[in-house]
């Protein structure tokens, strides 16, 4: 299997492209990230968590991290140019459209969201035929990190202090 025919890759697209839900993407393309190429910095899919998390930023208006992510995301694009990740895509259009992004948050522009262009036509069916749940909350994804429930992720912090704590 090509692996941007992975699930959670077709997931991502899919919310980037259409619900432009960034949050989620960064949480999707992490846990494959996790699964294939675990603290691989130098990664397609952590130029994408980077992309994701770049965009997710801007939205808020937090220029500063946006500007940060997107410069690491465009850095490790071009590392990483070779990588089947982008046989799928637009690779050219994105490398584009994220320098262009970047231009504007360092000229303290609006939010402006652009797509990846999906070329290939099975990849496309996939995104297309996807249904993931509409979210028309704006203030939901621009602030979904406080939002969201973190009762796990404050019990596994807590697991892990223990654990040091105990060394």
């Amino acid at each position: 299997m090509h692996p941007t025919f992975h699930p959670s890759f077709v997931h991502f697209l899919k919310e980037f492209n259409d619900t432009y839900d960034y949050f989620e993407c960064h949480e999707l393309l992490e846990d494959y990230w996790k699964e294939i190429a675990p603290r691989q910095k130098s990664h397609p899919l952590a130029a994408l968590i980077l992309l994701s998390t770049s965009m997710y930023h801007w939205r808020r208006g937090n220029n500063t991290g946006a500007i940060k992510t997107m410069t690491g995301s465009i850095n490790r694009l071009e590392e990483t140019r070779e990588s089947p990740f982008y046989e799928t895509i637009n690779y050219t259009k994105l490398m584009h459209d994220a320098t262009n992004a970047l231009r504007l948050m360092r000229e303290n522009k609006a939010f402006s969201k652009f797509l990846i262009e999906i070329e290939n036509v099975q990849l496309l069916s996939l995104v297309s035929d996807m249904e993931v749940e509409t979210r028309e909350d704006l203030h939901f994804l621009i602030h979904k990190h406080m939002l969201r429930d973190r009762s796990e992720i404050l019990e596994e912090r807590e697991k892990q202090k223990k654990r040091r704590d105990d060394l």
